[in-house]
């Protein structure tokens, strides 16, 4: 399936950017009459017919919308610390969005060395990869946020609230809370009709202070391992996104 994107819809014309009109238009020769399909990054699939294939704005009429295409039974709101490589935090992006997340801060601690992401970029990124793996539904990306400032907003969360850490002290498998969760969650959501939801916060290379770690406790998060090997931050938030995503299957 060849997905292109565009939130410039009305009624049932769609228009996309210079970047989307060239590559339709241009590169892959699309022509006046042409059947499309492309997504909104908001859920929904449409189906159209290319009208006008300008490789600046080309607009397609719209003759079919699909919704929930790679949906998932779940909500998932990654809060990560940016990594000194931002390529590797792109990595984590892309790699995350194709298994599937809703939502990613990137948070700034106190043993932080890099303290901002490129806003415009990642967006360009989560983009392409939701193409690319077959999503409609194009992950949110913040601005960066500071640890204890993120926490502070989490504090109505409904759902599991995990942070990772490296540090000494009392940690819970993160698989096990998964699974106990999912049990409990199967039985209490099956009549509200609401996903399970989680909100996991992963650290810079230099992990969270302990003084993050503890006013996090103090709001509801629980503290988990990702086993014994020692992970690369952009690794063990990858495995957090694996590991829920393996859960929920």
């Amino acid at each position: 399936m060849e997905l292109f994107y565009t939130k410039n819809i009305n009624g049932n014309i769609a228009v996309f950017d210079s970047q989307e009109s060239r590559h339709c238009v241009k590169v892959l020769r699309h022509h006046k009459g042409d059947k499309i399909e492309f997504i909104d990054g908001l859920g929904t699939l449409y189906r159209g017919v290319i009208t006008e294939p300008s490789p600046i704005a080309c607009k397609a009429e719209i003759s079919e919308r699909v919704s929930g295409l790679g949906e998932r039974g779940y909500y998932l709101h990654m809060a990560v610390a940016p990594v000194k490589n931002p390529d590797r935090y792109e990595w984590f992006m892309e790699k995350a969005t194709e298994l599937g997340f809703d939502r990613l801060t990137p948070v700034v601690g106190e043993f932080s060395e890099r303290r901002r992401i490129n806003q415009e970029r990642g967006e360009r990124l989560l983009i392409s990869a939701a193409k690319q793996s077959l999503k409609a539904r194009i992950p949110q990306l913040d601005a960066a946020f500071g640890v204890k400032d993120f926490i502070s907003s989490m504090e109505n969360f409904r759902g599991i609230k995990l942070i990772g850490h490296c540090r000494e002290g009392e940690k819970r498998n993160f698989m096990d809370v998964l699974a106990e969760n999912k049990n409990s969650s199967d039985t209490d959501l099956s009549t509200s009709g609401e996903k399970p939801s989680y909100v996991v916060l992963i650290g810079p290379e230099g992990d969270f202070s302990a003084g993050e770690i503890e006013f996090a406790v103090s709001k509801g998060f629980i503290p988990v391992t990702l086993g014994q090997s020692r992970l690369r931050s952009e690794t063990a938030a990858l495995c957090a996104v694996t590991g829920i995503y393996l859960t929920n299957i």
